[in-house]
């Protein structure tokens, strides 16, 4: 009998497959530990809320001064991102406004250097998924409807969990493009210039089989 009979495999057979299996152990464990880093990872966490360079309150502007949340986030309203307001938007206010404090002075004091503030981004999307402010209001969509009650925050947070499966039953909501068709209506006559650069942007939106749902395509979120 010959040696190789004695052996089913193969000449270095066992050690491909000791490879393998120590590769695919390999993959499984960083995938494993990557999903764990993503779950508990605070910038796609639920009720983060990380602690400002300057503190602001949302709960004192917005909530007891009424101050619209367009009048600061104002990029909102026409491009995809609301980004956070220049310190001019501040000095509006606070040029006259509380100057004594000492937090007004720092933002004075940065705004004078033209130094921007290292804000503290809160709601961090995966690089894979984007969203579009400029649509969702011009569908009507409150911002509280994802950012939570803001004008009752003293420090904003995360409010919801904007993952996946909350995003599409939002948009399997039937009351937003409804409203908005209605509001659009009332509207038209006094907004008239607004309708034709609006126009195109809502054709679009409203084109899709049922156009009482915001559309729940895999390209409506990801790249």
């Amino acid at each position: 009998m010959s040696e190789t009979d004695d052996n089913d495999e193969e000449p270095g057979y066992s050690n491909k497959k000791e490879r393998r299996v120590i590769l695919a152990t390999a993959v499984v464990s960083l995938l494993t530990i990557g999903v764990v880093l993503f779950a508990i990872s605070p910038q796609w966490y639920q009720n983060y809320g990380p602690v400002q360079p300057i503190p602001f309150s949302h709960k004192i502007h917005a909530g007891q001064y009424k101050i619209p949340c367009l009048y600061c986030h104002h990029s909102a309203e026409y491009t995809y991102h609301a980004e956070v307001p220049g310190l001019e938007t501040c000095m509006n206010c606070h040029s006259l406004v509380k100057t004594d404090s000492p937090y007004i002075k720092q933002i004075t004091e940065a705004y004078k250097a033209n130094r921007p503030i290292q804000w503290v981004k809160v709601h961090v999307l995966p690089d894979f998924v984007h969203f579009n402010h400029r649509r969702h209001i011009a569908a009507g969509v409150q911002c509280q409807t994802c950012h939570g009650p803001v004008e009752e925050m003293s420090r904003v947070y995360q409010w919801a969990g904007l993952n996946m499966g909350w995003c599409i039953n939002c948009h399997r909501d039937d009351n937003y493009l409804t409203d908005y068709r209605i509001k659009w209506s009332q509207k038209e006559k006094e907004m008239k210039g607004e309708v034709g650069k609006q126009q195109p942007m809502l054709d679009e939106m409203l084109s899709h089989k049922n156009p009482h749902n915001a559309n729940i395509s895999c390209s409506t979120c990801h790249y």
